[in-house]
């Protein structure tokens, strides 16, 4: 397994990977828009991708984090927003082994914390979120106002 900080050099790999994942919570399959978005992000440097890379090089997972700040804390943290592993590469500790990773860089660098969100019927990645130390959020509620546009 390797690593790697995904740059547009690695674009092609993370778009794959992402238009699984859209497809994954049922959006419509779209490698060229996956692509767009996803190079948008890392141009504007609005997001920091990673990609795990199997023993044969094969991007096998990916996630995409977006750092926010915490007012209250007065530091910066990351919100872990997409996490994919590809279906044939799931149960064999990748999804752990990114996670991991993620934990040690973010720790080096002084961030507060990372953040996510799941779904509640995904059961798998709860048990590995609580296994790596998360905790589910007990003090607030989410709200969400969708806009018009």
């Amino acid at each position: 397994m390797k690593l790697i900080a995904c740059g547009l050099e690695h674009l092609e790999m993370a778009a794959d990977l992402f238009n699984q994942y859209r497809q994954f919570y049922e959006e419509a399959d779209d490698l060229p828009a996956s692509q767009a978005f996803l190079q948008a992000n890392l141009a504007s440097q609005q997001s920091r991708i990673y990609l795990l890379l199997d023993d044969e090089g094969q991007a096998v997972a990916f996630a995409q984090l977006y750092p926010a700040m915490c007012s209250l804390a007065m530091q910066r943290f990351y919100w872990l927003y997409d996490l994919f592993v590809v279906p044939t590469a799931r149960k064999h500790g990748y999804a752990r082994a990114l996670m991991t990773s993620l934990i040690d860089i973010f720790e080096e660098e002084g961030a507060q914390r990372i953040s996510l969100d799941t779904a509640r019927s995904n059961l798998p990645a709860q048990a590995l979120y609580e296994s790596l130390g998360y905790e589910q959020e007990q003090a607030f509620i989410t709200y969400h106002k969708m806009l018009d546009h």
